[in-house]
């Protein structure tokens, strides 16, 4: 969850006709990861230079070598020749042109505007992706080029902002740069240049001259055991008409945060990349590639906060206040791959905390995914229905422990779903005493709908008292509501989530 642990979450950016892999892919891709025998691609040494304390550490890197020739990039206006071109590729109009600058790419905060490094005709000297092994020249690419960037020098927090690159190439047809962008896609997920890689997130590129694209990021451990961090590799592979844009940002990290400055970046990239602007495409409705309205979902579908039961055990001025997380957060804890790997045609969520003496004690995560059809929308419940049954939540950065498995309790919810299922899972909380998180986890299914709710309380080392005197935990000054509670708060979030379809 987003206060007590770090937690991966969901990606808020999940868009209505996003490229989404099916669940059995998701799957598949994530196995992959398990079984895999790797050769580790060197990709030069590593330098720790600061550790930057906070909700995210990333260290500055120094990776293999930066450029053939020391001197500034030539001027973007003119077009040069690329070394790299077949002997076929004399029609090939790609430059130095269409490749991204620092006007198109988006900087964390508070982390420095990038700037340009070195720029090569071709794809460099040295890899330009850990996860990929096939260059895109392998490929079939007819030109390519090639672009590094460095937080600015002498900044402050430049040194913490690791690397990023683009290489943009121009293939024989529109078929041809989408069937490349796939195959990099399924490489950058699956990572089968690094040992050990792990899936940590995932975000649709998407909107305008755009024919595919998504951002995939994959963590591993460094060769350097002194290193407190691990390497966050974010890959954003995108195909708009017939050329391919990869951008890769690598830097060290300790707690994920979902990649929407690179995602951005993309879809600024891609434009440049094809010699358009977002005002002159007539094809583009905006650039802005937030969340856009899900079709078919509204605040009616969402928890109203005034409606949840008080958690009686603490005292609250606020009671239940609807937040935005620091970071993406997972709506449950056993949540094995991003929402988005679901293949949801629309989603919206909504968090909510109760606060006694200062810290959070209290949470709920709300989750409403509409699908193309009921088909889908089973499919989609019976993959979350296997998260809760094995909670690999461990992928996400938590391990916590399953209670109990799903429990059936369609009888119980007034809402009508066609197929509910509970779970319960526990997790330390982060006061290094004996509290504990213990959360209850609904997965329920209505038609084309899914509802999803993680509710968790902390208390520790015993559950919140259930009122049977008979258990060892049991607490005669404790309010015996705990079921109750969970009872209300998960009719209460389908009632609304499927609210439109009774």
């Amino acid at each position: 969850m987003s206060d007590p642990i770090s937690r991966l979450d969901q990606f808020r950016a999940d868009a209505p006709g996003a490229p989404m892999t099916s669940p059995a892919e998701a799957r598949k891709r994530g196995d992959q990861i398990r079984r895999r025998k790797r050769t580790v691609v060197a990709a030069g040494a590593a330098a720790v230079a600061a550790v930057v304390a906070g909700p995210i550490i990333f260290l500055s890197t120094g990776l293999g070598d930066k450029g053939i020739d020391p001197a500034p990039a030539p001027s973007d206006s003119a077009a040069v020749p690329s070394t790299s071109r077949s002997a076929s590729a004399s029609a090939s109009d790609l430059s130095r042109a269409n490749l991204p600058t620092e006007g198109d790419l988006v900087a964390d905060e508070p982390y420095p505007a990038w700037v340009q490094e070195q720029t090569y005709d071709g794809e460099g000297t040295d890899p330009s992706n850990d996860c990929l092994t096939e260059s895109l020249a392998d490929s079939g690419a007819l030109a390519t080029f090639r672009r590094d960037f460095v937080a600015k020098p002498g900044d402050e927090m430049a040194d913490a902002a690791g690397t990023l690159n683009a290489v943009v190439a121009e293939f024989g047809s529109a078929d041809e740069a989408e069937k490349v962008r796939s195959d990099l896609t399924d490489a950058a997920t699956s990572c089968p240049g690094v040992d050990g890689a792990e899936i940590a997130g995932y975000l649709p590129v998407e909107g305008g001259v755009i024919s595919g694209g998504n951002v995939d990021v994959v963590t591993y451990l460094p060769d350097d055991p002194g290193m407190n961090a691990r390497w966050e590799v974010a890959t954003a592979v995108v195909s708009a008409e017939d050329r391919v844009l990869v951008m890769t940002r690598k830097r060290g990290v300790q707690d994920y945060v979902s990649p929407t400055d690179l995602q951005t970046s993309a879809v600024n990239a891609a434009y440049r990349m094809v010699g358009a602007t977002p005002s002159a495409d007539p094809s583009a409705d905006s650039t802005d590639t937030g969340p856009p309205a899900a079709d078919g979902l509204s605040a009616v579908n969402l928890i109203d906060g005034s409606t949840l039961p008080a958690l009686d055990r603490f005292e609250s001025s606020r009671g239940w206040s609807q937040y935005t997380p620091a970071q993406d957060v997972p709506t449950i804890a056993c949540q094995k791959e991003w929402l988005s790997s679901l293949g949801a045609t629309a989603k919206i969520a909504s968090d909510y905390r109760w606060d006694a003496d200062g810290a959070m004690v209290g949470q709920v995560h709300m989750a409403v995914l509409e699908f193309s059809d009921a088909n889908a929308a089973g499919a989609a419940y019976n993959e979350v229905m296997e998260w809760q049954e094995v909670c690999p939540a461990n992928k996400l950065g938590v391990d916590p422990q399953v209670t109990a498995l799903p429990i059936d309790v369609s009888a119980d919810l007034d809402a009508g779903p066609k197929r509910a299922a509970r779970s319960q899972a526990t997790y330390p909380g982060t006061d290094g005493n004996d509290s504990i998180w213990f959360e209850t986890e609904l997965v329920a299914e209505y038609e084309t709908r899914l509802v999803l709710v993680g509710y968790a309380e902390l208390a520790g080392p015993c559950p919140p008292s259930t009122g049977d005197k008979e258990d060892p935990c049991y607490q005669s000054e404790q309010p015996d509501s705990w079921p109750d509670r969970i009872l209300a708060i998960e009719k209460a979030a389908v009632t609304a989530g499927i609210s439109d379809l009774r």
